[in-house]
């Protein structure tokens, strides 16, 4: 099958790009053909060894397309109408010179919609959410004024446009269907898949009191929370080391960043910030330390707490979105109230505390996360929806 995967970013390692990647890795595996659009290239991804199977195309669009057109972004979004027209054009040359058999597209980009109107093949629209979505619609500011409106309408004609619509969890799709007031199409739930080949446990010792934050260092991931959270676990425990891998955000008062301002108030001793970690890395701290916690306001995946799953590793996580789905309550990991700074910290000292609770949680864990988002099991569902896609489409076009 020769499968192109349209995204509007492809040089970072954030949650949609590394779906993308590890996707891109597992079908290639498996002997199918792929095609990355995108408008930033492929950045730092090694391909290992299946160059000739997955291959990025990259278009350039330049921010301003004319003098002044600034002014009418703020009202328009001239910006999405351009990229979208450019990733047209770019689609119809792919489709035809490779036989491209479906597209899929996500959703927050809108990337397919310009193609949509005379595609010449199936069009598969995956629904990775993305924060401002959710907060705009918690505002009541979705659709409030014209660009905001224009986007409303895009978005929704996106998806109800597309022959195949894939979400990441129930909670997600819920989300969707009340936010672009969606309700008979079909949603096709296909979860987050991991390589357990790449995320497992290991025999090493676990380091003592070590905690992991893993993911931007932003307000909508919970690390508001967590600034909260943590002199009430140092009061009970003064030893915990907090380790935060991720790209680092300006607070809110914007004089300095998350890491400058938990290191200010904690210590370098105790607050140790890593920075955006390769996977690798990353890996080997789910494997070494003692606890990774989740504390997002809104999670529609959760694909931190799972890649932490799969390296045996407990997981603290908010109780919301997707992560509720990933996790289930005192059996694979412990959920607390999102945004509950209180919650957090006595979950955490709780498990810290209880090294036996630590152990079976965290093997647990490991059974039904291999069990359920093995990546080999979550590529058959994508190929099946795929397939009848395709089937789908074909049947409609001889008629």
């Amino acid at each position: 099958m020769n499968i192109c995967y349209l995204i509007r970013s492809f040089s970072t390692r954030g949650g949609t790009e590394n779906y993308v990647y590890n996707m891109s890795m597992a079908l290639a595996g498996l002997g199918h053909n792929v095609h990355i659009v995108s408008n930033t290239g492929k950045g730092q991804w090694d391909f290992k060894n299946l160059e000739d199977k997955i291959h990025v195309h990259q278009f350039v669009l330049r921010e301003q397309a004319f003098r002044g057109s600034w002014r009418l972004e703020k009202i328009l979004p001239l910006y999405t109408w351009r990229y979208m027209h450019m990733a047209r054009k770019m689609l119809s040359a792919l489709t035809k010179k490779y036989a491209i058999d479906i597209i899929e597209a996500t959703d927050w980009g809108m990337d397919a919609w310009g193609y949509l109107p005379r595609r010449k093949v199936p069009v598969c629209v995956r629904l990775h959410g993305f924060p401002a979505f959710k907060e705009n619609f918690d505002r009541g500011i979705l659709k409030k004024g014209l660009k905001n409106y224009f986007l409303w309408v895009l978005f929704r004609g996106h998806i109800l446009g597309a022959d195949l619509v894939t979400g990441v969890s129930e909670s997600y799709a819920g989300f969707v269907r009340r936010a672009w007031e969606i309700k008979k199409k079909d949603i096709q739930i296909i979860p987050i898949g991991i390589d357990s080949n790449n995320f497992h446990p290991t025999g090493v010792t676990r380091e003592n009191n070590a905690i992991l934050f893993a993911g931007r260092l932003e307000k909508p991931k919970g690390i508001e929370v967590l600034a909260q959270a943590i002199p009430l676990i140092l009061k009970e425990i003064p030893n915990v080391k907090f380790y935060f891998a991720g790209r680092d955000f300006e607070c809110t008062d914007r004089r300095e960043t998350w890491s400058q301002r938990l290191i200010k108030n904690f210590g370098n001793e105790q607050v140790i910030y890593l920075g955006p970690l390769p996977t690798h890395e990353l890996i080997r701290y789910y494997q070494s330390v003692t606890v990774s916690i989740v504390p997002s306001l809104y999670e529609p995946g959760g694909t931190v707490a799972l890649e932490a799953m799969f390296c045996g590793c407990p997981v603290i996580a908010s109780r919301v979105g997707g992560l509720e789905e990933a996790i289930k309550e005192r059996q694979t990991g412990l959920l607390t109230p999102a945004g509950d700074a209180r919650a957090l910290a006595d979950a955490l000292i709780e498990l810290l505390q209880k090294p036996q609770m630590r152990q079976q949680l965290s093997q647990k864990a490991l059974e039904y996360s291999r069990k359920h988002f093995e990546i080999n099991e979550i590529v058959q569902q994508t190929l099946d929806a795929y397939s009848h896609a395709i089937k789908l489409f074909k049947s409609r076009k001889s008629h």
